[in-house]
């Protein structure tokens, strides 16, 4: 009974665990798309109060600058990683430039959204503080939304790298972390057996190659010690 309330209570906290993961990750993929709408609000609010704006051009130039804003960082990320990878001036990405394309957003958002706010002088200094704190909240959205899409590619490039032919390393497929692979020697013991079964159900030897495949080895790289430790049941059965 103590067994069976062990394997349940472990089966419910892996579940738990699970999909508390689950989750987690699926909120800090869809969060720092909805951050930018708090900015875009305050640019909404301001255009169409303090500057006269239709309200349809006061929607377009909310979505427009907070756009500007998130791709701006999200390239400037990019082309810095790629800079990293590709050093030679010819195939330098324009990084400088999305960073001043960034600033640039920086200071039409300061200005609408702070700088209208000092000049109505209807709110007090703290809330135009809280304004300019909101209206920069694109910043860390675009850095999550950026380092989210950096780490997936770094694993994908980690499986398509370590899957080649002969790699010593397998990614997990889901968690992206590695596992060793496994190597005849790890089947020391096994390979014994079933090299003892197969004698004595047809008084054949297996071949290196019959026992890679059935352990799906790399044959390639796991036939040394196979035909080595085959040679040794032979010699100590006196099998010829």
């Amino acid at each position: 009974m103590r067994n069976l309330l062990n394997v349940f209570f472990r089966f419910v906290a892996d579940m738990v665990n699970g999909a508390e993961r689950s989750f987690l990750d699926f909120l800090s993929a869809l969060v720092p798309y909805f951050v930018p709408i708090i900015p875009a609000y305050l640019t909404y609010y301001h255009a169409l109060t303090e500057m006269g704006f239709p309200v349809w051009v006061a929607m377009t130039a909310a979505f427009v600058v907070e756009t500007l804003g998130l791709t701006s960082v999200s390239t400037a990320i990019r082309f810095k990683q790629h800079n990293k990878k590709y050093k030679t001036e010819g195939n330098q990405a324009p990084f400088k430039l999305a960073v001043f394309v960034y600033i640039f957003y920086i200071v039409v958002v300061i200005t609408v959204n702070v700088i209208l706010e000092i000049v109505s002088g209807t709110r007090g200094g703290w809330i135009i503080v809280s304004i300019a704190l909101f209206s920069l909240l694109s910043f860390p959205a675009s850095v999550m939304i950026s380092i989210r899409a950096e780490y997936g590619e770094l694993l994908e490039g980690i499986r398509q790298r370590y899957q080649k032919p002969g790699s010593s390393m397998t990614p997990e497929p889901q968690s992206g972390t590695l596992r060793k692979e496994k190597h005849a020697s790890d089947y020391r013991d096994r390979i014994i057996e079933m090299l003892e079964a197969e004698h004595s159900r047809s008084g054949q030897v297996l071949a290196p190659k019959q026992i890679t495949a059935r352990l799906k080895l790399n044959h390639a790289n796991n036939k040394g010690f196979v035909s080595t430790l085959t040679a040794q049941w032979r010699n100590g059965k006196g099998i010829r």
